[in-house]
């Protein structure tokens, strides 16, 4: 292949490397598997795949760690899948107190080097551990510290992006986060980060009308809202013995008539939410916004199914909402209980919300995901006329958007 370029293809790896955490059983057969993998060790490694992929005309498909369900990083017409896990630099600039990371740099080896500097990240997710910078900006996702800072894209400066064009820098991240690499492939990132505080954690056993007000009675950094269900779940997976009720938890400088020692153990499990997968063994997930006014209504609706959910309030008064379902993919029921994803939806979208995002399963939802989704779908025809930059993802084509309506009518 490429020379000097670490690459895979054998089928095991191939195998692997075609599938994130979830994939729905009526649309996974139709998914070829990579060509092989590449694992680029600098930004001129991109670029050389990126004439590859253009003069073999197979697809580039950017992965960080899959740890998003929606498709994302499935090479579903095959081509090279690029893992980023050996682009994994970062530096800090203190004194603009930013991130400067390569795309597969992992949020909590950066969390830990800033907090040697008194440093901390306004944003990351609840895969922290494992989940890259580059992964994350592409799914533009939100998670801890959303609640003051927004969405990972809200604090992005700029990028360096690579493209059939070239590489750039760039301060339109509108144009690349949540876009899952088809407008361009993230080789740097520049990220805001803030001084640490010393936050603490109070835990109020309270349905979701009542939490929000909590949520908003200070200038709070983080909240975070678990329905009995998921308690009961985690309970189960992590042998603890929280009390199964509705609890919130808010991470704070202020002072709060809250539970602080059980606002401080549920805080210090909330990553790996997946980890509930292990009751399935396996996971049927459902991840939507909502506003954060109808919260209960969506709650109370979810968990007829018997999924439990934990919410993060956001800073716009809407909330995102992961619900789980633990079912045994290998019984052949689990098709039909993938159905509850299609079903969440439907509900949210009644309530005012959306999906968290659309990858490749739920792309016809990206008119309403993306507010220039216009402007960046006429930007796609354009840097890549022959749509070889993860193709099938964010914008809808082919037969993925009927295969998922179909599964809406019936859901």
């Amino acid at each position: 292949m490429l020379r000097n370029i670490p690459y895979r293809d054998d089928y095991v790896e191939r195998y692997l490397y075609s599938h994130d955490i979830s994939a729905p059983p009526l649309v996974s057969r139709f998914y070829r598997k990579a060509d092989g993998i590449f694992q680029p060790e600098h930004e001129e490694d991109v670029a050389e795949i990126l004439k590859l992929s253009k003069t073999s005309k197979k697809p580039a498909i950017p992965r960080g760690s899959a740890t998003s369900g929606y498709g994302g990083v499935i090479p579903v017409k095959g081509g090279y899948v690029v893992d980023f896990s050996r682009m994994d630099g970062f530096e800090i600039d203190e004194e603009k107190k930013l991130l400067i990371a390569e795309p597969g740099a992992v949020w909590w080896d950066v969390e830990e080097r800033l907090n040697r500097k008194g440093l901390t990240l306004r944003v990351y997710p609840t895969s922290a551990p494992s989940s890259t910078v580059g992964g994350w900006i592409a799914q533009n996702g939100y998670g801890v510290g959303s609640l003051r800072y927004g969405s990972i894209a809200e604090n992005v400066e700029r990028l360096r992006v690579a493209d059939f064009e070239g590489i750039r820098e760039t301060e339109k991240v509108e144009f690349y986060a949540g876009l899952e690499g088809t407008t361009g492939i993230i080789t740097k990132a520049w990220v805001k980060v803030k001084d640490l505080e010393d936050l603490r954690y109070y835990a109020f056993h309270v349905d979701a009308g009542r939490a929000a007000k909590l949520v908003h009675s200070g200038d709070h950094y983080s909240a975070l809202f678990l329905n009995r269900e998921y308690v009961k779940m985690k309970n189960q997976v992590f042998d603890e013995q929280i009390p199964e009720k509705d609890t919130l938890i808010i991470a704070t400088t202020e002072s709060m008539d809250g539970d602080e020692a059980l606002g401080e153990e549920i805080w210090e499990t909330r990553f790996y939410p997946m980890r509930i997968k292990r009751l399935g063994p396996g996971i049927i997930p459902a991840e939507v916004i909502i506003p954060e006014n109808r919260l209960g209504e969506y709650l109370s609706k979810i968990s007829g199914f018997g999924a439990g959910s934990e919410v993060w309030f956001l800073n716009n008064g809407m909330c995102s909402v992961l619900s789980f379902l633990p079912y045994d993919e290998r019984k052949t029921g689990y098709a039909l209980k993938w159905r509850l994803s299609i079903r969440a939806l439907k509900i949210a979208k009644k309530l005012g919300g959306k999906s968290y995002s659309s990858g490749l399963y739920l792309s016809k939802e990206s008119p309403v995901i993306y507010a220039l989704f216009d402007e960046l779908r006429r930007y796609k025809k354009k840097i890549d006329p022959e749509n070889l930059l993860n193709p099938l993802k964010v914008f809808p084509e082919g037969y993925m958007p009927l295969i998922m309506t179909l599964a809406e009518v019936f859901s």
